[in-house]
């Protein structure tokens, strides 16, 4: 995420924990969790955490010098 942390996400989206926790169908202490790093977060969950806070990725090759 580009050295920016999910719990700057989540609050630059006005979000609390158990709001977005909510939204992504998991319990405020996973979230919690994957906020502090306790725990990993899937590519399913990156990808629902992008949706539910309306964010999207750029992905852009390596050129070869």
């Amino acid at each position: 995420m580009n050295n920016v942390s999910l719990k700057q996400i989540r609050k630059s989206k006005g979000y609390t924990q158990k709001e977005l926790a909510k939204l992504l169908g998991i319990s405020d202490s996973t979230l919690a969790h994957y906020e502090t790093g306790i725990r990993k977060i899937t590519l399913e969950m990156f990808l629902k955490i992008l949706e539910a806070c309306q964010l999207e990725i750029k992905l852009e090759a390596k050129k070869n010098k």
